[in-house]
């Protein structure tokens, strides 16, 4: 029988991925590297199987507030590689999340590592539009302790990507990208959308200011297995970047 419950979990600010420039490299090689700062909130359904009380679907609607009390650790960090029409992207984050109350102790490890290319196949006017393709890891380790019951849980699964790339300056010192793809593979399916304003620093650097809206579909067995897990979730990122390019 599944049971409805609300689970106190949730993403805090953390330190996340930062999007790369847009414009179209030179035909030497260029590189950079950055991080940030975000803010994350959740919105789904995730699943697990308790020894005990059996299948427990959790529903977590928490927003920004509701989880920065949790954050205990997270670092991450994105890079890029570019030149003429052809751009390498690559990023790792990891997040620890704990919570508890009289009752009950949960803590949660996130990792996720992604690399992809992308090729500039398009400029219109000042308009630069790419097709992207790569992969996406992401793990899921999670330790659940209420009473009697014990719950862990160690899934990861790994997605292939393929999405489009916009990129337009306003100007020598600002610019907007956005990037939009779907993951297909060990998942159900995901789709991740993001956009930001990138404030270009001189030579070398370059601030961002992004929005990201990631749906999450992942089902390990089913209901009543003893190893059942489901992770559908919304979440919904606000960020601060910087990238130093060399």
């Amino acid at each position: 029988m599944t049971k409805k419950s609300k689970l106190a979990i949730g993403l805090a600010v953390a330190l996340t991925l930062v999007v790369g420039p847009s414009a179209l490299a030179a035909d030497e090689w260029k590189f950079g590297l950055g991080t940030g700062f975000s803010a994350l909130s959740l919105d789904g359904d995730i699943g697990f199987e308790a020894p005990v009380a059996g299948t427990i679907i959790a529903d977590v609607d928490l927003d920004n507030s509701d989880t920065s009390d949790m954050f205990e650790s997270g670092f991450g960090f994105a890079g890029y590689a570019a030149k003429g029409k052809w751009k390498i992207l690559y990023g790792v984050g990891t997040l620890t999340l704990e919570d508890s109350d009289a009752t009950v102790k949960a803590e949660w490890d996130r990792t996720q590592f992604e690399a992809a290319g992308v090729y500039t196949f398009a400029k219109t006017g000042n308009h630069s539009w790419g097709a992207l393709f790569g992969v996406r890891n992401v793990g899921h380790e999670w330790t659940i302790t209420s009473g009697m019951e014990k719950i862990k849980v160690d899934e990861s699964w790994t997605d292939g990507l393929v999405g489009v790339t916009h990129g337009v300056p306003f100007s020598e010192k600002w610019s907007w990208s956005t990037r939009l793809d779907g993951g297909f593979g060990d998942s159900e399916g995901t789709t991740m959308f993001t956009t930001g304003i990138n404030w270009h620093v001189g030579s070398h650097w370059l601030f961002n200011l992004n929005a990201k809206l990631t749906n999450i579909e992942f089902e390990n067995g089913d209901p009543g297995d003893s190893d059942y897990y489901l992770y559908d979730v919304d979440e919904t990122t606000i960020g601060i970047g910087f990238l130093y390019n060399f």
